[in-house]
């Protein structure tokens, strides 16, 4: 009887263990990216996540650029001159 006691007493101290895939949080809609993303990015390191986020600002930033370039051309508001955009052939 006193095992009995000893361990309900320990037992009540003790933390729960917490599967990993229990922490996990998974989108209900079926390849959502932005859930397929969330998912993958729970996986890796901070830093790494930072520096696809850093990488993706500047892919956005280039093809803003881009467009914005292109805008102007079609609108004809940009100065006649050498081209802003020029083709680079890559070997």
């Amino acid at each position: 009887m006193a095992e009995t006691k000893k361990k309900s007493a320990a037992g009540s101290r003790a933390k729960p263990k917490v599967e990993p895939e229990a922490a996990a949080h998974v989108c209900t809609v079926a390849f959502c990216p932005i859930g397929l993303a969330l998912t993958a990015a729970e996986q890796v390191r901070p830093d790494v996540v930072h520096h696809l986020v850093a990488a993706g600002q500047e892919f956005f930033l280039a093809a803003k650029a881009v467009m914005d370039v292109r805008a102007e051309d079609i609108e004809g508001r940009r100065p006649t001159g050498p081209a802003k955009v020029e083709r680079i052939d890559i070997a």
